[in-house]
């Protein structure tokens, strides 16, 4: 018996909207999770490196040896009162100048707060340098996982989650508050850049009395599927769905190969897709 017998071919098959390559503080190269990505079945894939578009136009042609569907995608850090919230941009256009504008400008920005991070650092007796971070950044986003890579490898923590509870993760030691734009004005530039906005794991943001306010500012998506809300924490954000009527996306958040979890592990359907294309559609409409 066909168990896909009667179903839409264009219902078929699962998507990962949440992937890191080495082109942020992922550990793969683009080629590398494409070809991963085949491996473990997956239809269609969205690159979503922290505020940087570059993977795209490197997936392009191995995604379409791979027979994968690829769609834009970023992970943009909006700061709202102190506090790091990660928007997600789908169908964003890669050329769209005053996003690259942004975004560059949110490139120098990384590098001043991992400068002053390292000089705390440096301040309690950890003794590492900025080259030595960089030399762990294989793209053109520097941030505090490489600053963690440093601290395992000159082995002043024996850990990268101990890296963060120790020295930087919000309020500790070497904490430097990151300065960008606002959820507001993040969701506006992914929308001018023909893209819609979805709010990333919100269990792990921890922000949900901002989701009104993201809602009214433009929101269209959240993540609903992803490994750190499961149970009654999935259940909670799939309700948060419908009551706004925001598609319910997600994927692995996937960072490297032996972590937690690995692409296609939330088995999202493929009609998310289409219902995430249905939305950005109706929204062009609306601003046209």
């Amino acid at each position: 018996m066909n168990p896909m017998k009667g179903i839409p071919l264009t219902k078929v098959g699962f998507a990962d909207l949440h992937l890191h390559t080495s082109l942020s503080d992922g550990t793969l190269s683009v080629e590398e999770l494409i070809q991963l990505s085949k491996r473990k079945g997956l239809r269609c894939i969205s690159i979503t490196d922290h505020d940087n578009l570059e993977s795209y136009k490197l997936a392009i042609g191995p995604a379409e040896e791979a027979d994968i569907e690829l769609i834009p995608g970023i992970e943009v850090s909006a700061v709202w009162q102190g506090k790091d919230i990660h928007i997600l941009g789908y169908f964003c256009d890669p050329t769209n100048l005053a996003m690259n504008m942004e975004l560059e400008e949110s490139g120098k920005q990384r590098v001043t707060r991992i400068r002053a991070i390292i000089k705390k650092l440096n301040t309690l007796g950890v003794d590492i340098t900025f080259e030595k971070v960089l030399s762990y950044c294989k793209g053109p986003v520097i941030g505090r996982p490489h600053v963690a890579m440093s601290l395992v490898d000159e082995e002043y923590v024996s850990s990268f989650s101990e890296a963060f509870t120790k020295y930087l993760g919000d309020g500790c030691i070497a904490f430097v508050e990151k300065k960008g734009l606002n959820p507001q004005q993040t969701i506006r530039l992914i929308e001018n850049a023909g893209g819609i906005a979805v709010l990333a794991h919100p269990y792990k943001t921890g922000a949900d009395t901002l989701i009104p306010d993201l809602v009214e500012w433009g929101l269209k998506g959240i993540e609903t599927y992803s490994p750190s809300q499961k149970g009654s924490a999935g259940r909670k954000y799939r309700d948060i769905a419908l009551r706004y009527n925001l598609v319910g996306t997600g994927g692995s958040d996937f960072h490297t190969e032996g972590g937690p979890s690995g692409p296609n592990c939330m088995k999202i359907p493929y009609s998310v897709v289409e219902e995430l294309r249905e939305r950005r559609e109706k929204s062009r409409a609306e601003w046209f």
